[in-house]
């Protein structure tokens, strides 16, 4: 039996049916919820959970990127557990994904792609002692009726507004557009489907966004 830290991050928690479809299709694989919580990222558990990365030019923008808007914290446990997460989300850079794949349905762009997932068992201990002592994550009996109760409301209807969300960014970095119309365009689509998410958090998550956008352009 292995367990797996599972962070649904904030581009996921804000747009709450992908969110609730995400989570739907991990416990779907058969993997229990053993921890989970809804939670704004400090900026100090922010730096530590991206510390492997602390030397590099992106390592503010992932430390922002976290911590702009909640995310959902979550330990999985199951045979296997680790791969098969890895393996439901699909690639790590959105436009590799597999278009079956989690991250394909679901990923914004690059690494703004919906969620984190242990990638060891190693990293996986590593993990869930950090947010256990950072972030007050614990195992609870009712961690799953808590998960399936958050996939219940959030998952009726059709909304998605990923390929959207995806055209804004693709077509500002392609057209090098860092106008103010990029950002509320993303904090309106952002917006829509953010049910108990403040407007500041939502502002934050756009912006986040629309400074990788300006880093992307920057760089061609």
């Amino acid at each position: 039996m292995e367990s797996s830290f599972v962070i649904i991050k904030p581009d996921g928690t804000v747009r709450r049916r992908v969110s609730a479809l995400v989570l739907d299709a991990l416990m779907n694989r058969g993997y229990k919820v053993v921890a989970f919580k809804e939670m704004k990222v400090p900026d100090s558990l922010a730096r530590l959970h991206y510390a492997i990365h602390k030397d590099k030019p992106f390592f503010p923008w992932l430390v922002d990127f976290i911590s702009s808007a909640p995310v959902l914290a979550m330990i999985f446990e199951a045979d296997d557990v680790i791969q098969g997460v890895r393996d439901a989300l699909g690639a790590t850079f959105v436009q590799k994904a597999d278009p079956s794949s989690l991250r394909g349905k679901y990923g914004i762009w690059a690494g703004i792609n919906i969620a984190h997932a242990s990638d060891a068992p190693e990293t996986a201990t590593t993990e869930i002692e950090l947010w256990t002592n950072e972030g007050g994550l614990e195992e609870s009996s009712d961690a799953e009726e808590l998960a399936r109760a958050y996939v219940e409301r959030h998952s009726s209807g059709d909304v998605d507004y990923t390929m959207k969300i995806r055209d804004v960014v693709k077509t500002a970095i392609e057209n090098k557009d860092l106008s103010d119309n990029v950002l509320d365009a993303l904090t309106d689509l952002l917006g829509k489907d953010a049910i108990g998410i403040s407007q500041d958090e939502i502002i934050s998550l756009a912006t986040v966004i629309f400074d990788f956008v300006k880093e992307e352009v920057e760089k061609e």
